[in-house]
């Protein structure tokens, strides 16, 4: 009896193959591979299939080749029947079905099932048990599976042929992703858990795309969402999108999905049979349309005030507090600013009243119609300063801003400074100039490498530095702003000052009036921090002038990653090579953003080897 081939001599054995029969062309350029070698190839992959071809290992490789075409002919002279479920096979369906539980823990409860419970084929999962699974999964994740398990037999026994092309996803769940194909260098990069190279990645981009188009010619987003989460879930250090080490970006699968419909969509370029798309609507179509809602009026609350936030309406009251004690302490609240003004912000007292009124503030900050940033400072002044909004924006996404924003600023600034700076050449003449403006006046060695890190990428996404910021004289004051600057209804950050550069005071603005006037002694990092949490706690969203850069802020320096939504809403927008106005779609994740960070990763693993 042969010994039990685990997964993991599997893949070795694939690798060890590989490796060969690259030494051997390496070594042989001139001759072409023998049928020996053909067959070597397909031998890891015939093993998840149908278990270890014990015949085999007495016969000679020409003969191997020819029993090894006449094995697949003849499926009477199998040991294991066609319809047996490999471990493999049920790997993929617990990884997709539960995508957060770790690989290990998936082989153990495959391995349990296949050497315990006695698993062999597709239908022994139907007689699964509860029972058999509590040692490794909680309740609800052993009701899925369950669940899971019959919808798969029910498909097992009504569909013993090969599936025919289908417009729907279901195909999806039963699609072979060939592993096997992909090149040696990736699979590599996949057994050491390393990021995979762009080359490799787009090789196995159309690959899978290939292996994709034999069940659907022309699959839809959804589907092509559904393959790229299967791949990254399965491994995630080699494919998945990440803003910093071990910090996924979003649902961490998004840059994979672009690049499949995205190749999906160029071998579908001259197919008319299969395409997806609609004809055309004109303008009067689209005005009379009754989903359309230009014009109208926001009627309730929707997902992007919400966005990121982790206690956007709190419901509980704070213990020992009635809604009559929570609106004595803001009369306090009010009477301690009409008296001492927004310095007072610095007492214990204050700062107590503050973190219990913090429910009545959403509410107010919530409410719907929504009331003007005015009216909302006329009620909470303190929230307007930079310790009661830094404080506020602790408590409603969960992150100290002026502490993370403040040291991602210098690193991650310098980061960036660094790819700019190194690819002199790459670029425009609006980033190489201020790139010699940075090195000029010697910025890595001051602590104005964040404002240099965010002007650089505001040139890299061609948007004007005036969309996020107002350059005003350092002897300006809040009235004569108001009065004569015409501030911009979207937040801005005023910078006093003779330069961007040079600027060591800060306001911030939104609309068409300062809201914050922050101390001398106070940083960039500090204003910035009150700038960015001003969209967060008063329910605004970035203007479409600068949503990548505020993106990129988000998601890159702040880490704030939602799955979903998007703190960008406008469906028109300012095309950055033509300037005329356009139509804008709205996506989860910026791709400018994802395009950026794939390519700093990629530059950064590049000069690192």
């Amino acid at each position: 009896m042969c010994p039990k081939i685990s997964h993991n001599d599997i893949a070795y054995l694939k690798i060890l193959i590989e490796d060969y029969i690259h030494l051997r062309h390496s070594r042989f350029p001139d001759k072409a591979l023998k049928a020996k070698h053909h067959y070597l190839l397909h031998y890891a992959e015939l093993i998840l299939h149908f278990g270890p071809l014990i015949r085999l290992w007495t016969l000679r490789f020409e003969s191997k080749h020819s029993y090894f075409k006449a094995f697949l002919l003849s499926p009477y002279t199998i040991q294991f029947p066609l319809n047996s479920f490999s471990g493999m096979e049920i790997e993929e369906e617990l990884t997709s079905l539960l995508p957060a539980i770790d690989r290990e823990k998936i082989i153990c409860i495959v391995e349990h099932l296949m050497d315990v419970i006695g698993v062999q084929q597709k239908s022994d999962l139907l007689f699964v048990e509860a029972e058999d699974l509590k040692p490794f999964l909680t309740p609800i994740q052993i009701r899925k599976l369950l669940l899971a398990f019959k919808g798969l037999c029910r498909f097992s026994e009504t569909s013993s042929h090969p599936p025919h092309p289908s417009s729907s996803t279901s195909w999806v769940s039963h699609l072979q992703i060939p592993w096997e194909r992909f090149p040696l260098r990736l699979s590599h990069a996949i057994t050491r858990g390393d990021r995979a190279h762009p080359e490799d990645r787009r090789s196995m981009v159309r690959i899978v795309v290939e292996a994709m188009q034999v069940h659907c010619r022309n699959p839809k987003r959804a589907s092509c969402e559904e393959v790229a989460k299967i791949i990254v879930n399965r491994y995630p250090q080699t494919f998945a999108d990440f803003t910093d080490k071990e910090k996924r970006l979003g649902c961490g699968h998004y840059s994979l999905l672009r690049s499949i419909k995205s190749r999906v969509e160029h071998v579908n370029r001259d197919n008319t049979t299969h395409r997806l798309r609609q004809t055309k609507r004109t303008r009067n179509e689209e005005d009379c349309s009754p989903n359309s809602n230009a014009t109208s009026p926001k009627k309730v609350r929707c997902l992007v005030d919400s966005y990121g936030c982790i206690n956007w309406q709190p419901v509980d009251l704070p213990e020992g507090e009635t809604p009559a004690s929570l609106e004595e302490k803001k009369h306090i609240l009010l009477t301690i600013f009409n008296s001492e003004g927004p310095g007072a912000v610095e007492r214990p007292d204050v700062d107590d009243f503050m973190c219990l009124t913090y429910i009545s503030q959403r509410q107010l900050i919530n409410s719907c119609p929504s009331l003007s940033v005015a009216e909302i400072q006329e009620q909470w002044p303190f929230l307007f300063t930079r310790k009661g909004l830094s404080n506020h924006f602790h408590k409603l996404t969960g992150i100290d801003i002026s502490e993370r924003l403040g040291q991602a600023l210098i690193t991650k600034g310098r980061r960036i400074i660094n790819y700019f700076s190194s690819q002199k050449l790459k670029w425009n003449l609006g980033i190489r100039t201020l790139i010699q403006q940075i090195e000029s006046e010697g910025v890595l060695t001051n602590n104005k490498v964040g404002t240099a890190a965010i002007l650089l990428m505001m040139k890299y996404y061609k948007e004007d530095e005036d969309s996020l910021f107002v350059l005003a004289d350092e002897t300006s004051t809040r009235m004569s702003l108001e009065a004569e600057s015409n501030l911009p209804i979207t937040p801005r950050l005023i910078m006093l000052g003779q330069s961007l550069m040079t600027t060591t005071c800060w306001m911030v603005s939104a609309e068409g009036r300062v809201i914050v006037e922050l101390d001398k002694e106070n940083t960039f990092a500090d204003a910035m921090s009150v700038f960015f949490g001003s969209f967060y706690v008063l329910n605004l969203e970035y203007q479409e002038s600068a949503c990548a850069t505020l993106e990129l802020i988000q998601r890159f320096f702040v880490r704030i990653n939602p799955e979903e939504g998007t703190k960008c809403t406008s469906k028109v927008g300012t095309s950055r090579k033509t300037g005329t106005t356009v139509k804008r779609k709205v996506v989860h994740i910026n791709p400018h953003v994802t395009t950026f960070l794939q390519r700093l990763t990629e530059f950064e693993w590049k000069t690192s080897n």
